[in-house]
């Protein structure tokens, strides 16, 4: 069974693709059979991060009728990227027809998969709550500031109020220390159960570092350095873990290899 994995963020700018990318490059590597589906349609840039040139994209499986096979593209590490499309004004708009028409495209290649990451659109969107929802389980990535805290506290509440989704996870970004990252956890954790019944939990944290900015003009996904800084390496191989092995939500509604 094919096991999804949906990344989310309440706003953008806090390194939701950039962990979606080194984690499906890192699972990749470590000889899973991942694909990496780029959900933020019209805003989609994962194939960027991956230095790879892409022929076609969801909006031709959406518009040309071709196969989700067609849109699949190999990278390096093994990963099978499918890419979103950056700058097409319809894929900003796509109503839940199309949506359900992308969710089901992937049932093709469940035999050719363990893990499927799916890189959401940022804040709560109904594509966003929609492809979060359907996959097995969420993490979303914040970073230790008020206004991050405020907009992930947003796309939870919609995520359980809309969907009723019951548990999700948080990856802390660019923390000081595992300390701080914990730290700034528990307090975000207080805040949403304060005012819902959902579970929170910790699933890693990743320190403010020159090394990933740089691999993003580099083209280069971190992981795939060859001296990659110790707690780096060591984090994204826990966060990668615990994506392996994190329990699926209950949720009878549409979902990713599931009809």
């Amino acid at each position: 069974m094919v096991r999804s994995i949906a990344i989310a963020s309440g706003k953008g700018g806090v390194g939701k693709t950039s962990l979606a990318v080194n984690c499906a490059v890192n699972l990749s590597l470590n000889n899973n059979r991942v694909a990496l589906l780029d959900a933020d349609f019209g805003m989609a840039n994962s194939h960027i991060l991956l230095d790879k040139k892409v022929n076609y994209t969801v909006n031709d499986l959406l518009e040309k009728n071709i196969s989700i096979s067609d849109v699949i593209h190999e990278t390096p590490s093994g990963l099978k990227l499918i890419p979103g499309g950056s700058g097409v004004l319809e894929l900003l708009n796509l109503d839940s027809q199309k949506r359900w028409e992308i969710i089901r495209s992937l049932d093709g290649i469940e035999s050719e998969l363990d893990l499927l990451i799916v890189d959401t659109p940022a804040g709560a969107s109904d594509s966003s709550i929609e492809f979060s929802a359907a996959c097995d389980h969420v993490i979303v990535v914040l970073v230790p500031e008020p206004t991050s805290f405020m907009d992930a506290y947003a796309f939870i509440k919609a995520l359980h109020i809309e969907k009723k989704v019951e548990s999700v996870s948080i990856v802390v970004n660019l923390a000081n220390n595992r300390r701080d990252a914990e730290k700034s956890f528990e307090s975000f954790k207080k805040i949403v159960t304060k005012f819902l019944q959902i579970e929170i939990n910790f699933s890693g944290w990743l320190p403010e570092s020159k090394t990933i900015p740089n691999s993003i003009v580099a083209r280069k996904p971190a992981v795939m350095q060859k001296k990659l800084d110790p707690v780096l390496d060591k984090n994204f191989s826990d966060i990668s873990h615990y994506i392996q092995n994190v329990s699926a939500n209950n949720f009878n509604g549409i979902r990713f290899f599931n009809n």
